[in-house]
C-alpha cells in the first residue's frame, strides 16, 4: 500500500473512532517463565510480576481454573520451571485514553516513519492492550505487519520507524544496537545548569522498580548520555536542553536527568521515586516535556535525516 500524510490519518481516525479500548473487554495475558523465575511458586511469581497485585486475587483465579500452567489449570502450590507458559484473563474493562494524533513524517515499501503523540505505548503492556501503537496500526492496517524497529516511552513524542519487512528491521535495528544511530532529543527540564554543556555515564540497573522504571546501580549497565543548553528560563526555573543518548537504555534520558538533579518537567515518578510504588510508569495525560526530535541512520545507501515537528508545549522555537 502507498502510504501518503492524509489517507494515513484518515484509516487512522475511522480505527479509532471511538478508542479501541474505550469497550469493556476481558484482555488475556500468555507470560514464559524465564529461568531466574525457576522454583518459584506460582503465586509468589505473579506478586513478583505484578507487584501492585494480591494475593487473594491469583488464589481467586485459581479457585475458578482461569490461571493456566501449559494449558492446565494451575494449583496454589503449583511450582514453576523456565520455559513453562502461565496465561489468565482480565474481567472485561476498559483501558485508559491515548492520544491517537499519529503523523506519517516518511513512507515506502520498507518503512514507515511516525511523530507519536503521546500517551501511547508503543504495544501492549500492563493496562494497555488494544489502545497502544501497535494494535492501533493492525486496526487500521489489517494487511500490514508493522514491527517496531525501535522503542519510545508511552509519555515521550517523537520520531518511530516501523519496518514492513523482516530484513529491514534487521538491517536497521542493528544500527541501533551497534550505536550507528545518531538521535537527539528535546527535554524542559526544571532547574537552571550553570554549565552549558554536560554529561553523565551513570549506570543503569536492569532490575524493574514497582512501576515498570528503572534506577541507577553501581553493578547495572553502561549507559553515556550527553546534554547542551538551548535556553535558560529563569522565571518558570527551566531550562530547554538539547539531548544526546549515546546508549538505548530504559528511560534512560529520564533517570540520567532526575539523578542530576534536573527532572523533566511532568516526570513525577523520576522526581520522586516513592511515586511509583502506588502508580504506573504511564502518565494519564501529555504531561511530560521529552520528545524524539531528530535522527540519523544509514539508509538507501546514505545518511538519512528525519526530524520530527517540536510539540507546542516546548514553545520552541519561540
Amino acid at each position: 500500500m502507498l502510504f501518503t500524510p492524509e489517507n494515513f490519518k484518515q484509516q487512522i481516525a475511522e480505527a479509532t473512532t471511538p478508542l479501541p479500548g474505550s469497550i469493556p473487554m476481558p484482555t488475556h495475558y500468555r507470560l514464559p517463565v524465564k529461568k531466574k523465575y525457576e522454583g518459584y511458586n506460582i503465586i509468589d511469581f505473579f506478586l513478583e510480576i505484578v507487584p501492585r497485585s494480591t494475593k487473594p486475587i491469583w488464589l481467586d483465579k485459581i479457585k475458578h481454573q482461569t490461571l493456566l500452567i501449559n494449558g492446565k489449570p494451575a494449583l496454589a502450590t503449583s511450582t514453576l520451571k523456565a520455559g513453562y507458559i502461565t496465561e489468565h484473563s482480565s474481567a472485561p474493562k476498559t483501558e485508559p485514553f491515548v492520544d491517537t494524533s499519529i503523523h506519517l513524517l516518511y513512507a515506502d515499501e520498507n518503512i514507515i516513519i511516525i511523530n507519536k503523540p503521546a500517551p501511547l505505548p508503543m504495544h501492549p503492556s500492563g493496562r494497555f492492550n488494544r489502545n497502544s501503537l501497535t494494535q492501533i496500526l493492525k486496526l487500521a492496517f489489517p494487511k500490514e505487519e508493522f514491527k517496531i524497529i525501535h522503542r519510545l516511552d508511552a509519555n515521550t513524542t517523537g520520531i518511530v520507524i516501523l519496518g514492513r519487512t523482516k530484513e529491514i528491521v534487521n538491517t536497521i535495528g542493528s544500527q541501533f544496537e551497534s550505536k550507528q544511530t545518531d538521535k537527539t532529543y528535546l527535554a524542559l527540564v526544571e532547574g537552571i545548569p550553570k554549565e552549558n554543556y554536560f554529561n553523565t555515564n551513570t549506570k543503569i540497573g536492569l532490575e524493574k522498580t514497582a512501576g515498570g522504571g528503572r534506577t541507577s546501580a553501581d553493578f547495572g549497565v553502561e549507559a553515556f548520555t550527553e546534554f547542551r543548553v538551548l535556553e535558560r528560563r529563569t522565571e518558570a526555573n527551566q531550562t530547554l536542553l538539547k539531548v544526546t543518548p549515546h546508549t538505548g537504555r530504559t528511560n534512560q534520558i529520564r533517570l540520567h536527568l532526575a539523578h542530576l538533579g534536573y527532572p523533566i518537567v511532568g516526570d513525577i515518578g523520576y522526581k520522586d521515586p516513592d511515586y511509583f510504588k502506588s502508580n504506573p510508569l504511564t502518565y494519564a495525560t501529555d504531561t511530560l516535556y521529552l520528545h524524539a526530535w531528530k535522527l540519523n541512520f544509514y539508509y538507501l545507501h546514505r545518511t538519512f535525516s528525519i526530524e520530527a515537528l517540536v510539540p507546542k508545549k516546548f514553545n520552541y522555537p519561540k
